[in-house]
């Protein structure tokens, strides 16, 4: 019998080959097209199902969508309450100087509610500048109105108009919140410098886990408020949440081809 004698180089070709083979078999469809380096070249947004290995593309840029949009949400969750805070603070103008015993503060001479666009001065103030007071009920009015007269013409001062916490410029109570707010913008710069190294290190899903669990528990601690030091703390701490930017750019340019990776971020 005879046998055919084969080359080295034949050999190689035949175990190359295989070994192609295997790496073909062995490597995953994915639900997205991908390029050479296994990144996605489309973004279909509703396709969501599929495991880890299927589909890690979308899986992962609803992950970071999601958790981006509750980081951001505990982030600013405490300015639409600020006025709330800070009576429970005790620090409105009016918690700490009465109206009835402090009339002619400069908050209140200045203050207009914004919801009925009344006047604390129902008269005007007595300088447009500088204002030191309101002007008193002009005679003509005064003539006509009675001790127990409800008119609001007949007063100087509209009390009603004030709000529950009034918190106007170069009052303490704003000086606070607008610390409050720069301590909150501050320290997501400063996480956002050390993300870099922290992302290639372990990864954008552990170092987004990771930023969420913090935020969440400085958030919570928000509900123990109780002093101006705490509140700006507080805020400081959950500015951190501002980071998972950094985080979602970083993951999504793993997952996605150029040509994608711009309108996915």
């Amino acid at each position: 019998k005879s046998r055919r004698r084969e080359t080295p180089s034949a050999v190689a070709s035949v175990a190359s080959t295989g070994v192609a083979a295997a790496a073909a078999a062995a490597m995953p469809e994915y639900r997205c097209h991908v390029n050479e380096n296994n990144k996605s070249t489309e973004l279909p947004l509703l396709r969501i199902g599929g495991t880890v290995q299927q589909n890690p593309h979308m899986r992962a840029f609803w992950a970071s969508t999601i958790s981006f949009f509750l980081a951001f949400l505990g982030w600013f969750a405490l300015a639409p309450l600020s006025l709330d805070v800070a009576f429970s603070m005790d620090i409105c103008e009016n918690q700490k100087y009465p109206p009835d015993t402090n009339p002619t503060r400069k908050a209140y001479v200045d203050f207009k509610n914004l919801k009925t666009e009344e006047l604390y001065c129902v008269h005007g103030k007595d300088d447009p500048d500088d204002p030191k007071d309101c002007k008193p009920v002009p005679a003509e009015i005064a003539a006509t109105c009675t001790a127990d007269s409800t008119d609001r013409l007949c007063s100087q001062y509209d009390k009603t108009t004030l709000t529950t916490c009034v918190c106007t410029a170069g009052t303490e109570c704003r000086g606070v919140l607008g610390n409050a707010g720069i301590a909150s913008v501050a320290s997501t710069i400063f996480v956002r410098v050390a993300l870099g190294t922290l992302l290639e290190r372990f990864g954008p899903t552990n170092v987004q886990c990771g930023l969420m669990t913090m935020a969440a528990c400085w958030v919570a601690l928000a509900t123990t408020i109780n002093a101006p030091w705490n509140f700006i703390l507080i805020r400081f701490l959950i500015g951190m949440a501002g980071a998972t930017f950094v985080t979602n750019q970083f993951w999504c340019s793993l997952m996605f081809a150029p040509n994608v990776v711009g309108t996915a971020n």
